[in-house]
């Protein structure tokens, strides 16, 4: 196939020029942008650039099952797991088998809250208008986990916004969010990397890079 993107910035770019014109006044200092870590960072620091909106990181982190590292499952924020059932029965697997690894996640996940912030405390989203961006959507519970702990930070208006999504995934997130803006909706979508002609790793420092070069966060009122 050929790629629709050529990098994150351009995905990002073409992004940020859709939802500001489905955001309208909703926009600026209501707006903040969050970008799902890290490739979504990439994404959503052009969004942001475009509406002057400032940006924050939010960090998933994934449940496998232990010694075969099925993926069972996503942490976000401090919500309590989000987990396939389905999928634990057929392993023979209940909440108490995971629960090393939930532990194990969470530390990861502080630990890497607190790299790509330094110091700088989370972005209130308390009413205010939240785009949740990330490089892609195929399927899983990593975007559904971070939806159910932003939702329950009491946002105004909860938007997702992706360049590529996988269209039964898309199904499933309109249920749960108030607006999904997907550039491209994919049927049968298994991964998003063919979609970009440059899919290389974000790293971690890059993300600390690109929320650090964003203008000083200031709350409306």
């Amino acid at each position: 196939m050929i790629a629709l993107f050529t990098n994150r910035r351009d995905a990002g770019r073409r992004l940020a020029r859709w939802t500001s014109d489905c955001l309208g006044g909703r926009a600026g200092e209501e707006a903040v942008v969050l970008g799902l870590a890290p490739g979504g960072v990439a994404v959503a620091a052009e969004v942001a650039r475009e509406l002057v909106a400032p940006l924050d990181v939010v960090v998933a982190r994934p449940l496998n099952a232990p010694g075969n590292g099925t993926p069972l499952g996503a942490l976000a924020d401090e919500d309590p797991p989000v987990l396939n059932r389905r999928a634990m029965r057929g392993l023979g697997l209940g909440a108490e088998d995971l629960e090393a690894e939930v532990t194990h996640q969470r530390v990861e996940l502080h630990r890497l809250e607190k790299l790509y912030r330094d110091r700088r405390p989370p972005v209130p989203v308390d009413g205010r208008t939240v785009v949740l961006v990330t490089d892609g959507v195929v399927h899983g519970p990593v975007v559904p986990a971070v939806v159910r702990a932003l939702r329950g930070r009491g946002p105004g208006l909860l938007v997702l916004a992706v360049p590529v999504c996988d269209a039964r995934s898309a199904e499933g997130l309109r249920r749960v969010v108030d607006v999904l803006l997907c550039l491209r909706e994919a049927a049968y979508l298994h991964a998003v990397g063919p979609w970009y002609a440059d899919f290389r790793d974000v790293t971690d420092r890059e993300v600390a890079v690109l929320l650090r070069e964003q203008p000083a966060v200031r709350r409306p009122g």
